[in-house]
C-alpha cells in the first residue's frame, strides 16, 4: 500500500514537471516571437520606410523586407544576415529615391496602396523558425508646395534679412537654411488651402553659403521641397581686431570669483578655461534662451541705445589674447554684441517693449548678472555685466523701466553695458534695430504687410513641385 502511494506521488510529480515544462514551452514558442514596427505611419514617401524590429528574446538570423501588391510580391528593398545574436531592439532604415525600380512600378501602375512583406527567421531554446507578415501602406510622393516667394534679396554684413513665402496645407515643417548651421522658422498665417510664412533670419557676421539661403517643407510623410534664393551681402562695414594682453592678476581675480575659488596663481589653462571652454558654454545658453518665437510682436516700436553711452567696442570685433611672453595669439574671439559705456553704476534701460525671458541674479559665467528680454517674433535683447538687477521673469517692460544698473561682473574690464541683439538664438547687429528707419522697413513694415495680406488662391501660378528629398534649383 505504501509503495503504491509513493509510486503514484512519483508519478504525480512527474506528470506536473512535463505539464510545467509543455506550459513554458507553449510560452517561448508563441510568446517570445520576433516582430517588425513600422514608424513611418504606415506610409511609403521618398523619404524611404523606417521600422523597429524587437527580438521577442529569440535570436534573429535573417531579416528581410519586400514591396508588393495584395496578391503578388514585387520588389526585395532590405535584407541584413550579420546580426547582433543578442539585440533586443534593432532600428532600420530603407531609403528610396526615383530611380528604383519598385518606385517606378508604383508609379507606372499609379498605385494608391501597397504591402510591406517581411520575413524574420529566429531561434529559440526549442527550435529554428521563421515570421511571414504583411502590412498594408498607403503610397505619398507628392512633397509640399513653396510658392509666392518674396524677399527684398539682400542683407547688410551682420544684419537682418526676412522672406515671405506660400506652403501648400499639407506641409508639417517648413524653415530657412543659412547654409552656417543655423536653422530660422516661421511665423505662420493659416489660409483655408495654404499656410503663409514669414521667416527674419541672419547670417551673422558672414555672408549666407554662396551667397544662397534654402527654404525647406516638410510634409507628415517626409517628402520634402528645397528652393534656394539668391541673398546678397553688402559688404558694408568691417570687422575690427584688436590685440589684448593678459593681465594675470586680472584674471586671477575674474577666474575666483566666476568659479567661486581661492587660487593665488593662475597659468595658460585657467585662462583657457575661463575665456574658451565657459565662453563657448556661455554662449550655447544663450543661444538656447533667445530660440523660441513669440508668433505675436511684443513691440513695434523703437529701439533705444543705452542713454548717454559711447560705444567703445562693437559687434563682430575679434579679439586676439596674448601673455607678455608670447608671440603668437593664445586664442581668439568675436565680440558678439555691444560694449557701452556711461558713468559707474548707470541706469540700464529696456532697449525697448518686451517680456523679460531669462535673467541670472548669481552670474552666467563671463557675462556675469544677465537679463535677456523677448520683444516677440524671435528678436531678443541681452544685457550683461550688470551689478545690480531689478527685474524678474515675466515681467513686461519697456524703454521708460529701469531693468538694472551697469557694471563689470562676470569677464568685464571695467563697469559697462554689453548689449546683445538675436534672432531666434543667433546674435546680428544692433544697429539693424536701432536704425528706426531700417527696422521699420526690414521688419515692422514686413510684418504688418504679412498680416494684413490677403489670402492667396493656391491654384495661382507658380506653384512649384519636386519629387524625392530632391532638391529643386530655383534661382530668383
Amino acid at each position: 500500500m505504501f509503495g503504491r502511494k509513493k509510486k503514484f506521488k512519483l508519478t504525480a510529480a512527474i506528470l506536473l514537471l512535463i505539464f510545467i515544462y509543455a506550459l513554458h514551452a507553449l510560452y517561448v514558442i508563441f510568446a517570445h516571437t520576433p516582430s517588425l514596427e513600422l514608424l513611418s505611419k504606415n506610409t511609403i514617401s521618398y523619404s524611404g520606410l523606417r521600422a523597429k524590429v524587437n527580438s521577442g528574446n529569440t535570436r534573429v538570423s535573417l531579416i528581410k523586407v519586400s514591396l508588393g501588391t495584395e496578391e503578388n510580391l514585387i520588389y526585395p528593398i532590405y535584407e541584413e544576415s550579420s546580426l547582433d545574436k543578442d539585440f533586443k531592439e534593432k532600428f532600420i532604415s530603407i531609403p528610396l529615391s526615383p530611380e528604383d525600380e519598385a518606385v517606378k512600378f508604383i508609379k507606372k501602375n499609379k498605385l494608391e496602396s501597397l504591402y510591406i512583406y517581411y520575413s524574420i527567421n529566429y531561434s529559440n531554446k526549442f527550435f529554428d523558425s521563421d515570421i511571414n507578415k504583411k502590412i498594408k501602406i498607403s503610397i505619398d510622393f507628392e512633397p509640399p508646395s513653396i510658392k509666392s516667394v518674396k524677399t527684398d534679396s539682400y542683407l547688410y554684413l551682420g544684419g537682418i534679412g526676412y522672406v515671405t513665402y506660400e506652403t501648400s496645407s499639407d506641409t508639417y515643417s517648413s524653415y530657412v537654411d543659412t547654409g552656417l548651421d543655423n536653422k530660422f522658422y516661421p511665423i505662420t498665417r493659416i489660409n483655408k488651402d495654404s499656410i503663409s510664412n514669414l521667416v527674419y533670419f541672419t547670417c551673422g557676421n558672414k555672408p549666407c553659403k554662396n551667397g544662397k539661403i534654402k527654404i525647406i517643407a516638410e510634409d507628415l510623410s517626409g517628402n520634402s521641397l528645397v528652393l534656394f534664393k539668391k541673398v546678397k551681402t553688402l559688404r558694408n562695414k568691417k570687422w575690427k581686431t584688436s590685440d589684448i594682453v593678459i593681465d594675470l592678476d586680472f584674471v586671477r581675480n575674474k577666474y575666483n570669483e566666476i568659479f567661486n575659488t581661492n587660487i593665488e596663481t593662475v597659468s595658460v589653462d585657467n585662462f583657457l578655461e575661463l575665456n574658451l571652454e565657459l565662453r563657448k558654454k556661455n554662449n550655447l545658453e544663450i543661444s538656447s534662451q533667445t530660440k523660441k518665437i513669440t508668433k505675436e510682436p511684443i513691440t513695434l516700436g523703437k529701439f533705444f541705445q543705452l542713454r548717454n553711452s559711447k560705444v567703445f567696442s562693437r559687434f563682430s570685433d575679434k579679439r586676439n589674447y596674448f601673455f607678455d611672453d608670447m608671440e603668437s595669439s593664445l586664442m581668439s574671439t568675436y565680440h558678439w554684441g555691444y560694449d557701452l559705456s556711461s558713468i559707474e553704476n548707470a541706469k540700464v534701460y529696456a532697449s525697448s517693449e518686451g517680456v523679460v525671458s531669462f535673467l541670472s541674479n548669481d552670474g552666467l559665467g563671463i557675462y556675469g548678472k544677465t537679463i535677456v528680454i523677448n520683444h516677440g517674433l524671435g528678436f531678443y535683447s541681452l544685457y550683461s555685466h550688470l551689478s545690480e538687477i531689478s527685474v524678474r521673469v515675466g515681467d513686461t517692460v519697456s524703454s521708460k523701466v529701469v531693468i538694472g544698473k551697469t557694471g563689470q561682473s562676470g569677464l568685464a574690464f571695467g563697469d559697462h553695458l554689453h548689449f546683445g541683439s538675436y534672432i531666434q538664438g543667433v546674435p546680428f547687429d544692433s544697429n539693424e534695430i536701432w536704425d528706426k528707419k531700417y527696422f521699420n522697413q526690414k521688419v515692422l513694415s514686413v510684418y504688418k504687410n504679412f498680416i494684413n495680406s490677403k489670402k492667396i488662391n493656391s491654384n495661382s501660378e507658380g506653384r512649384l513641385k519636386a519629387e524625392w528629398l530632391y532638391t529643386v534649383s530655383i534661382l530668383f
